[in-house]
């Protein structure tokens, strides 16, 4: 346990050059092995964009673990959280939105683009079915390759 803790230790230090004050927020590690491979920069701070690119487009990601091996629920689902009709803000900030189905926790297989028109339709179409005030917004695996066109691999 040790060798793992020094070893998180040091990938802090080296996060931290790169501006990750934490490198063990939820969903840090797969939103930069997301921008390694589109050639993007992170953007750490968990209330704004996920990513931008080198001309200034601003990106969400989503990751999911592509379940195979099971019997029921394969696939992936990706969430939003927190939505409602007056935050909207943080769907139509973006330039696109990057789906990314993972292989393991730390292997991407397949990344989708969509585009955020495409993703806002489906927000408001969930949110107009929500009993709550504040939505919980669903992506399945089905929607997001009918949707969006694959990226990577190319």
């Amino acid at each position: 346990m040790s060798e793992i803790i020094n070893l998180l230790k040091k990938a802090q230090k080296l996060a931290t050059s790169i501006g990750i004050n934490n490198i063990l927020q939820p969903g840090v590690i797969k939103e930069l092995i997301i921008a390694e491979i589109l050639g993007h920069t992170l953007i750490p701070q968990k209330n704004l964009p996920d990513a931008r690119d080198n001309q200034n487009h601003y990106y969400e990601y989503l990751s999911s673990i592509n379940r195979k091996n099971v019997k029921t629920n394969k696939g992936s689902s990706f969430q939003i959280d927190r939505l409602t009709k007056s935050n909207l803000k943080r769907i139509i900030r973006n330039s696109g939105f990057y789906f990314a189905f993972f292989e393991d926790h730390l292997t991407v297989e397949e990344i989708y683009r969509l585009e955020t028109a495409d993703v806002l339709k489906e927000v408001k179409r969930q949110l107009r079915l929500c009993k709550n005030k504040i939505g919980h917004i669903n992506f399945l695996t089905k929607w997001v390759k009918m949707t969006g066109k694959r990226i990577y691999p190319i």
